[in-house]
C-alpha cells in the first residue's frame, strides 16, 4: 500500500467512524463488530453517490494488504488475547481447550474440505481437494471478539467463557500453521504418502519452534521489565512492542529459507507470539507497579480496539468492492456456509464427547456444546489469512473462471457475513433458550454486599453538613427516599439468595472480597520494596490457591504457608531453569522468611481493619452477621499464625530479625509518606511543587 496523504486521512476518518459505531452499538445493544462490517458494506455504495464521490473517494486509497494485516494488525490482536488470559484458569480446562483448538480444528478443516469436495463433485463443480483444504484451514478458526462481548452482556458462565476464549487463542496458531503447510503443498504438488509425512513434520516443527521462540523472547523481555519496572513508560513500551518483536523475528527466521531433507524449517510466528504474551501476562506483569500494569492494560485494550475497528471496517469495504462473481459462485457459497456450520457442530461434539465420558475438566454440558457450536463466529483472522494467498496462485486441474484466490475469497466472505449477521444476533436468544445466561451465584452475592455498602455510603452523604449546605431539604428527602427504595430492593435480592443458597454463599463472597484486599496490600508492599519478587510470587500464589478453592465452594482453611502448585507453570519453568543454571534450588533466607511473615501479618490486619470499618461505618451492618464473624475469626487466626512465625524467627536469628526490621521500617516510612502525599493531593491541599518539596525534604531523608 502506497502511503499517501489521502490514505492517512482515510485511517483517521475510519477511526472516527468506528468511535461513532462503538457508541451506537452500546446505545442500541448491538454487536459492535457486526455493526462495523455493516457500515463498511454500506459505505462503498454510499460514497459512490454522485456528489459524495468527490468528497469521500479518498477512502478507497486505504486498502487491506497482506503486510498491513499480517505484520502490523495480527500481533496486536494476539497479544491482547494472550496477555489478559489467566493460564491458571486455562489449566483447569486444559484438555477441553486443547482438544477444541487442535483436534477440533483439524476435524472441522478436513471434514469441511472433504464434505464440500464431495458435494461439489455431485453438482458438477469440480474443485481440487487441496484448494478446499486451504478453505477449511482458513475458516475453521473462531473469532472471539464479537462472541465474548455478547457472553459478557448476557452473563455467560465464567468457565464457558474461558473455554471459548482459550480455544480461540490457540486455534489461531493451529489454523495458520495448517494453512501454511497446505499452501506449500499446493505450490509444490501432492506426491502421496511422502507429502503427507512431510506436511505433518512441517506442522509439528512449526508448533515446537514457535513455542521455543515465544519462551525465549518472553524471557528476555521479562528480564528487561524487571530492571525497568520503576520507569512506567519504558516498561509499558517494552510490553506494547513485545508482540511485534517476537512475531517479526519469527518471520525473519522464515525468510532465511532453511530446509533439511526436503523439509522446510519454519517457525509459527502466531504460536510464538501467543506463548510470549501468555508468559508476559502471567509471569512478567507481576513485576510491574500497579499504575504501570493498569496503564498497559488500557493501552493494549485501546490498540486492540483500533485494530479490530480498522480490520472489520476495511473488511466491509473489501467485501463491498470485491470483483467476485456471485452469480457463478452462489451455489458454492451457500454449500460452504452450510458445510462449515455443520462441521463445527460435528467437531465440537466429537472432541467434547471423550471429555464428558472420562469426566475430564468437569465436563462440557450439552447446552454448552450447542452454544460453542453456534457461537463459532469468523472474523479478523480469516480475513487476514485469505489475504496471504498470492493473487497469481495456480493449481493443477483448476477449471473455474474465477482464480483460486477469488474463489476462496468468495467462500470466506460468505461464511463471515453469515456468522456475523445471522449467528451473532441469535446468540443472546439461544443463551436464554438454553438457560445459560445466569451469572455465578457467588458473584451475585459479592456484588449485592458491595451494592449495600455503596447505597449506604450515598445515603450517608446526604447527612454531610457540607453537602446539605447546597441542597434543599425537599431535594434531600426525595433522594434519600430513592436510596431507601434501592436498599430495600437489593436487600430483598440478597435475602432470596440467602434463602436459596444459605449463608455459606455469602461467606465465600466475603472471603473473595478479603482476598482482593490482601492482593492490594501485597502489591503495595511489593511496589514499596517491603517484599522482594520471590516473596511476592509465593504470597500471590497462595492467594490464587485460596481464590480457586473458594470459587469451587471449598471453604476448608488452607495452610497459610502453602504458596505453590502445578498451575504456576511459568513460575515453575523459571525456577527450574534458574536451579539448573545455579546448581540447585535456593532455600529462603531468614530475612526472606521474616519478610514473608511480616507481609502476611500486614495483609491479615488490613483485611480486619477494612472489613471491620465497612461493617460498622453506618447505622446498620453492611455484611450478614454470621458470615462476617466467621471471616473475621479466620483472619484473626491468620494474624496469630504470622505473629507466631515472627516470634520463632526472632528466637532463631535475632540479629537477622533486627537488621531486616530496620530495613523494613525505613521502607515503611517511605510508603506511608507516599500515601500521605496521595491523600493531600486527593483533598486538594498540596500543589505539585509542594509534593516535590516534601518528597525531596523528607522521603529521601536518611
Amino acid at each position: 500500500m502506497e502511503l499517501t496523504i489521502t490514505a492517512v486521512l482515510a485511517v483517521f476518518v475510519l477511526l472516527a467512524l468506528s468511535a461513532v459505531v462503538f457508541y451506537a452499538a452500546r446505545r442500541f445493544h448491538l454487536p459492535y463488530t457486526v455493526l462495523l462490517v455493516a457500515v463498511g458494506l454500506v459505505l462503498v455504495p454510499v460514497v459512490q453517490v454522485p456528489g459524495l464521490a468527490a468528497v469521500f473517494g479518498f477512502l478507497d486509497d486505504l486498502q487491506l494488504t497482506p503486510e498491513l494485516l499480517f505484520l502490523v494488525f495480527l500481533p496486536v490482536l494476539i497479544f491482547e488475547s494472550g496477555y489478559s488470559m489467566s493460564i491458571r484458569t486455562m489449566l483447569d480446562n486444559s484438555w477441553t481447550i486443547l482438544l477444541l483448538a487442535v483436534a477440533g480444528l483439524l476435524v472441522a478443516a478436513f471434514g469441511a474440505a472433504g464434505v464440500l469436495w464431495l458435494l461439489l463433485q455431485a453438482v458438477g463443480i469440480p474443485v481440487p481437494f487441496q484448494v478446499l483444504l486451504l478453505f477449511g484451514a482458513i475458516i475453521s478458526a473462531t473469532d472471539p471478539v464479537a462472541v465474548l462481548a455478547l457472553f459478557k452482556d448476557f452473563g455467560a458462565p465464567r468457565r464457558l467463557t474461558i473455554i471459548f476464549e482459550g480455544e480461540s487463542l490457540f486455534n489461531d496458531g493451529t489454523a495458520v500453521a495448517l494453512f501454511l503447510v497446505v499452501l506449500g503443498v499446493v505450490g509444490t504438488g501432492f506426491h502421496g504418502t511422502s507429502t503427507v509425512l512431510l506436511g505433518v513434520a512441517a506442522f509439528v516443527i512449526m508448533v515446537v519452534a514457535g513455542v521455543a521462540l515465544g519462551l525465549l523472547g518472553a524471557s528476555v523481555l521479562a528480564v528487561a521489565l524487571r530492571r525497568t519496572r520503576s520507569n512506567e513508560f519504558v516498561s509499558a513500551t517494552l510490553l506494547i512492542i513485545s508482540a511485534h518483536l517476537v512475531f517479526i523475528t519469527g518471520e525473519l527466521i522464515n525468510e532465511q529459507g532453511w530446509a533439511a531433507g526436503g523439509l522446510d524449517l519454519r517457525v509459527s510466528s502466531i504460536i510464538a507470539t501467543t506463548v510470549s504474551s501468555l508468559f508476559l501476562g502471567n509471569y512478567a506483569r507481576h513485576s510491574l507497579t500497579p499504575r504501570t500494569d493498569a496503564y498497559v492494560d488500557k493501552v493494549v485494550s485501546h490498540l486492540a480496539f483500533i485494530v479490530n475497528s480498522l480490520v472489520f471496517l476495511l473488511a466491509g469495504l473489501l467485501f463491498a468492492s470485491t470483483r467476485v462473481n456471485v452469480a457463478d459462485l452462489w451455489l458454492v457459497m451457500v454449500l460452504s456456509v452450510l458445510v462449515v456450520a455443520g462441521m463445527r457442530v460435528v467437531s465440537v461434539f466429537a472432541v467434547t464427547a471423550p471429555v464428558n465420558r472420562l469426566d475430564i475438566d468437569a465436563g462440557v454440558p450439552r447446552s454448552w456444546q450447542w452454544l460453542l457450536s453456534w457461537g463459532s463466529l469468523r472474523g479478523a483472522l480469516a480475513i487476514i489469512v485469505v489475504m496471504l494467498i498470492p493473487p497469481g496462485l495456480t493449481v493443477p486441474g483448476w477449471q473455474l473462471a474465477s482464480t483460486p484466490r477469488d474463489f476462496l475469497l468468495a467462500l470466506v466472505i460468505a461464511c463471515i457475513l453469515t456468522t456475523l449477521f445471522l449467528k451473532a444476533p441469535l446468540i443472546g436468544p439461544l443463551m436464554r433458550r438454553l438457560a445459560i445466561d445466569e451469572p455465578e451465584p457467588v458473584d451475585v452475592a459479592r456484588k449485592a454486599d458491595l451494592a449495600v455498602y455503596f447505597l449506604l455510603a450515598e445515603r450517608a452523604g446526604f447527612h454531610d453538613t457540607e453537602a446539605r449546605a447546597v441542597l434543599r431539604d425537599d431535594t434531600v428527602r426525595a433522594e434519600v427516599a430513592e436510596l431507601d427504595r434501592a436498599l430495600t430492593s437489593i436487600t430483598a435480592d440478597r435475602q432470596r439468595l440467602l434463602d436459596e443458597h444459605g449463608e455459606e454463599l455469602f461467606e465465600r463472597a466475603l472471603r473473595l472480597t478479603a482476598i482482593h484486599i490482601e492482593e492490594t496490600a501485597l502489591k503495595q508492599l511489593y511496589v514499596n520494596g517491603e517484599v522482594g519478587e520471590l516473596t511476592y510470587r509465593r504470597l500471590h500464589g497462595k492467594l490464587q490457591l485460596q481464590t480457586e478453592s473458594i470459587e469451587a465452594a471449598d471453604l476448608d482453611v488452607l495452610d497459610v504457608h502453602r504458596s505453590r502448585d502445578r498451575k504456576d507453570i511459568f513460575d515453575a519453568l523459571v525456577q527450574h531453569t534458574v536451579a539448573l543454571m545455579t546448581g540447585g534450588r535456593r532455600a529462603p533466607t531468614d530475612a526472606e522468611r521474616i519478610e514473608s511473615a511480616r507481609a502476611q501479618l500486614i495483609m491479615a490486619r488490613r483485611v480486619l481493619r477494612v472489613l471491620g470499618g465497612m461493617q460498622h461505618e453506618f447505622d446498620r451492618p453492611v455484611f450478614l452477621e454470621r458470615p462476617f464473624e466467621r471471616v473475621t475469626r479466620l483472619y484473626a487466626g491468620f494474624d496469630r499464625a504470622c505473629t507466631d512465625d515472627l516470634d520463632r524467627l526472632a528466637a532463631r536469628s535475632d540479629a537477622a530479625l533486627g537488621e531486616e526490621l530496620a530495613r523494613l521500617a525505613e521502607l515503611s516510612r517511605a510508603g506511608w509518606g507516599s500515601r500521605a502525599l496521595a491523600l493531600l493531593r486527593a483533598r486538594g491541599i498540596a500543589a505539585e511543587s509542594d509534593e516535590q518539596w516534601l518528597e525531596h525534604r523528607f522521603t529521601d531523608a536518611p
